[in-house]
């Protein structure tokens, strides 16, 4: 009883500092010093991609990541920073996924018995059924950040391996016309 309660404090605390993060990006994003960032990165040297991978994790649980791809393109050119956003990318999803997973899922189920969510219910058993072809669509299309979605899909009944996949081919095109606009900008500049 305990463990349920602290679980739903946790996972209610999460979802309340993933939404400061995201309101805070938007209204404070332009005071946020990216290239102070780029710099402090760039003078690691050979540390320099562990480093952008690791910090590219941490941010994008919080913020939305297109200023890091930004970054990666200008840093790493486009190989390389498709590669490192990626990954990064990636990890930070399934870590959002299976927090949310473990923590959150049973409380919406709970809330999703309740007769007024019918519908919304309805679509969260047709996403257990497949919900790789949703989700791809949902990351294609610029409807919310990546990682709201990321704790949607974690307290939805999407299976595991239809997750990361819908989320592979769904951040792909982001990522390629992020990292893409940035390395011909480092081109140009």
């Amino acid at each position: 009883m305990f463990w349920r309660k602290l679980q739903k404090i946790i996972f209610w605390i999460f979802l309340i500092l993933v939404v400061f993060s995201i309101v805070s990006y938007y209204v404070f994003g332009e005071d946020l010093d990216l290239q102070t960032l780029r710099y402090y990165i760039k003078d690691l040297g050979i540390w320099a991609p562990t480093v952008f991978v690791l910090t590219y994790i941490l941010l994008s649980i919080f913020i939305p990541t297109t200023p890091l791809m930004i970054i990666a393109g200008l840093l790493f050119g486009f190989w390389y920073g498709l590669l490192y956003t990626f990954v990064g990318g990636l990890i930070s999803a399934i870590i959002v996924f299976s927090f949310c997973r473990k923590l959150g899922r049973e409380e919406v189920e709970n809330i999703l018995k309740n007769k007024y969510l019918k519908k919304l219910d309805e679509y969260n058993k047709k996403l257990a059924e497949n919900g790789v072809w949703d989700l791809t669509v949902l990351r294609i299309l610029p409807v919310m950040p990546f990682n709201v979605l990321n704790i949607l899909m974690g307290i939805s009944s999407i299976k595991t391996k239809d997750y990361i996949l819908g989320t592979i081919t769904g951040s792909m095109p982001s990522h390629i016309v992020a990292l893409y606009l940035a390395t011909l900008a480092s081109k140009i500049i």
